[in-house]
């Protein structure tokens, strides 16, 4: 947006009076209405993520490329549209991932389980950035390249990589919404290893015999009839 007269002090600007507020707002608006269903909620911002948020930023885009007027109530609200549309799909979407490796964590893994799970979430969500801008670089021309300088198409792809990006992920919510929602009504037995399930018994009976709870002679009748292992 920059680029296309968006001032650097008004992106400046958006981070402290509207992103912020947002990233801690957000999070608390969405335990409340998602009652701790982190797949809906993560499947709910990605929708609007691939449908609304598009939309708004092709309009701002659109705007600024006019030469629209900056200081018209319009230009604001395309503006704040779009970065709050970013903001509130990123702050829903991060604020379901972590609620979701949280509660699925695996104790008998640990803190390994969640490094894992984070790094790969990370790297889904990192790479996508640098492939995207390499690609509008690569389909970018200049007024002065070989393409046809007539061709809006050719000197700014944008709009046309936002609607395929946008018909991918549509895509995506079909293919792939069912199965992520058959996904949030397993139990959350069903996502662990049970590496610890004969451990626990047995500390809990060493840990009764310490405390004098158990004696030596009903732990030993214990262990011979498998009770313990």
């Amino acid at each position: 947006a920059v680029e296309y007269g968006l001032s650097k002090a008004t992106t400046a600007l958006l981070s402290p009076t509207l992103i912020l507020p947002l990233g801690i707002l957000v999070p608390l608006v969405a335990s409340k209405i998602w009652h701790m269903e982190p797949l809906r909620q993560f499947l709910r911002a990605y929708e609007w993520r691939v449908t609304v948020v598009p939309l708004l930023d092709v309009f701002m885009l659109r705007l600024l490329k006019s030469g629209y007027p900056h200081n018209t109530l319009l230009f604001w609200i395309a503006v704040i549209a779009s970065t709050a549309g970013q903001a509130i799909c990123n702050s829903l979407q991060f604020n379901a991932q972590m609620t979701f490796f949280a509660s699925r964590v695996d104790p008998a893994i640990g803190g390994s389980y969640m490094t894992l799970l984070n790094t790969a979430a990370n790297l889904g969500g990192t790479w996508p950035a640098s492939f995207v801008m390499g690609l509008l670089g690569m389909l970018t021309t200049g007024s002065d390249g070989t393409a046809d300088a007539s061709s809006s198409f050719t000197r700014d792809p944008y709009t046309a990589l936002q609607t395929v990006f946008s018909v991918l992920g549509v895509i995506w919510i079909f293919v792939f919404g069912p199965k992520l929602r058959r996904l949030a009504t397993l139990p959350d037995d069903a996502w662990r290893t049970h590496l610890l399930d004969g451990t626990e018994t047995t500390a809990s009976s060493m840990s009764a015999m310490e405390s004098g709870d158990m004696d030596l002679s009903r732990w030993t009748s214990a262990k011979n009839e498998g009770k313990i292992e």
